[in-house]
Order: structure tokens, then sequence, then C-alpha cells
């Protein structure tokens, strides 16, 4: 089920709107490309090609972040008595953050090999003195729990112990929250990033995101 979820995407149908009965498509779109550098050998395409800092920092904040959601999504899959459009939702999440982790982690990788010797991303910008060949870490000196949407372990926790419309209920809520900062990270990485894979990235996040928040907000809306 996750993995058909994952390919041709899910559909939240037979939510009640303000104008009656509708429905509510959740589906793959605006896919990133996969290949972060392959035009930096491209000659003068090499300084917009390769990541700044900016979209290094995207990245290393987006890959936790994806991974929490899978947190969420999990617990609600494992709870019993959860309607099966929440379900749906979660399996979704599952299987679009799974393979966005996979890609950036793979950018990151590409990116380590591709660095220039002096460690330095385009547009100038020093990427924390790293040495030649890393990747820069530290962005902005902020826990990966400080980002924005990020649930706490006591909410967490309290989603894993939950079951029926209670764990419905709070993995909306959570997650609806949990998107409203991701899409905010998405946008500072479309403003001020340079690498078009990574703006592609976060523009595939913003679009997805947002359908997905509609479609939780309509979900919790039915909830008695």
């Amino acid at each position: 089920m996750r993995n058909r979820i994952a390919v041709i995407g899910v559909v939240v149908a037979g939510l009640t709107l303000a104008g009656g009965a509708g429905a509510i498509v959740v589906a793959g779109s605006t896919d990133a490309p996969s290949q972060p550098v392959a035009a930096a050998t491209a000659g003068g395409a090499a300084s917009t090609a390769f990541p700044s800092l900016e979209d290094h920092c995207y990245i290393e904040g987006m890959i936790p972040h994806h991974e929490q959601a899978l947190v969420l999504s999990e617990s609600v899959l494992a709870a019993d008595g959860v309607r099966e459009r929440t379900r749906a939702l979660a399996e979704f999440i599952i299987g679009d953050q799974s393979a966005e982790i996979g890609t950036m982690r793979a950018w990151q990788q590409a990116w380590a090999k591709a660095m220039p010797t002096d460690a330095t991303a385009s547009g100038g910008h020093a990427a924390h003195d790293a040495p030649a060949g890393t990747i820069p870490t530290g962005c902005g000196g902020h826990a990966h729990g400080d980002m924005k949407g990020m649930a706490t372990p006591e909410q967490l926790a309290a989603l894993a112990a939950a079951e029926g419309t209670e764990a419905d209920r709070l993995f909306l809520e959570l997650m609806i929250v949990h998107h409203e900062g991701a899409l905010e990270m998405a946008t500072s990485a479309v403003t001020n990033g340079s690498n078009a894979f990574v703006r592609a990235s976060a523009k595939h996040v913003l679009v997805e995101q947002e359908r997905e928040i509609t479609a939780m907000t309509g979900l919790v809306a039915e909830l008695p």
C-alpha cells in the first residue's frame, strides 16, 4: 500500500466543505530534479549550479524536518481507530518525504565530492570555514528541535500513546503546524537559494504541503 501511494498519490475524498461535499486530491507533483551538480561541469554554468550556503543549510535542516514527519505519520498508522482518510494521508507523507530525504542525502554526497578546494560555495560565501570536500554544518547555530513546526518530545509521546479520534486529531494538528514550518523554510530557500535543484525541491514542498494542509484542515473540521 505504501509504495502504491508513493507512486500514484492519494485521493483524500469526501471532505465536507463549506459548499457541500467535495474532494481534495493529494498527489505527487512538481518533481524535484535529482542531479544537483550536473550543470557544474558545463563551463559557465558552474557558478550558478554549485550550491550556496543557503542551499546547504536548507538541505541540512529539511532532512531532519522530514524525518520527524515520518515519525508522526508512523505513530498515527500504529494507532487503532484512526479514519482511513487520515491513514491514507499519513501513508502518502511517508512515501513522498522518504523519497525527498533520499534525494537530499544524495545531493549532500554529490556536493561533498564536487566541493571547490577552497570550500567556498557560489556567491563568495565561506561555508562556515568547512574543510575542503566537506559539507557545512551548524547552519544558524540552532538545534534541529528549534526548527519551525517541529513537535516537542512531549507531543511526540502524546501522539504515540493516543488512539482513535484523539490520535487522529493530534496527528493532524501537529502535522499542520509541522507543514507550516516547512513552508517557511522552503520559502526562504526559493527566495535566497542559488542552486536550481534545491530551489525546485523547495517549490515542490511549497506546492505539495500547501495541498496537504488544506486536506488536513478539512479532516480536522470533520472530527466530533
